[in-house]
Parts: C-alpha cells; structure tokens; sequence
C-alpha cells in the first residue's frame, strides 16, 4: 500500500461539466465515466485523479490494487464504479497499461475485478 496517499486525494462526486479546454484524452476519458454512470463534481479534478492512477498503473501496481484503494478511500465509490473509473483512465491516458478488454472500445457495461 505504498501508494495510499497518492490516492487519498482522489475523490469523485456529483456534478457534471465539461471545460472547454479539455483536450481529446480529457473528452474520451469524461465521455467514458458519463456512459460508466459515474458522476464528478470537478471535471479538472477527476482529470488529474485520473492522471495519478495512470502514473500508479504506469508504476506497476495492479488494476486490481487500484480499484480496492480507490474503494476504500472513498466508500460510496462501489466497488463496480471504481473498476468502471479504472477502465474508463486506461482508455484515454494509458491504454498501453492494461490488456484490451480494459480500454472504452473493448469494454462491456459491466465491470471486471480481478
């Protein structure tokens, strides 16, 4: 778990808005977590959550490993949601990280904990 506090800011809550600013990665990985039914109340800030969880993935830790913290550091994230979140960062900033059934184009509606 040495990377709890890494993810202890990452928080996902109610709201949705795109900036205007965001780039085509930001607008895949927001399109992602709206067809995931995963709300924010920040899009900057579930950007750069994201962003840090592909810099864990990028490090190694497993997606598994990922999705149980993301759980635990915020409860009301299922744990369903959670690997939805996961799914939805790897198809827009690190693709590279995870086997093909984890990017957008691949993914079910249902998600996969390992």
């Amino acid at each position: 778990m040495r990377f709890l506090p890494f993810l202890a800011s990452i928080v996902v809550l109610v709201g949705v808005a795109i900036p205007a600013h965001a780039d085509s990665d930001d607008d895949e990985f927001l399109a992602a977590l709206r067809k995931s039914g995963i709300t924010y109340q920040n899009p900057d800030r579930a950007i750069r959550a994201a962003q840090k969880v592909c810099d864990l993935a990028n490090s190694g830790t497993s997606e598994a490993e990922i999705i149980k913290d993301l759980h635990e550091f915020n409860p009301a994230f299922a744990m369903g949601k959670a690997a939805l979140f996961v799914q939805a960062v790897a198809g827009a900033y690190c693709p590279n990280v995870y086997p093909p059934a984890w990017v957008p184009e691949a993914r079910t509606t249902t998600a996969r904990c390992h």
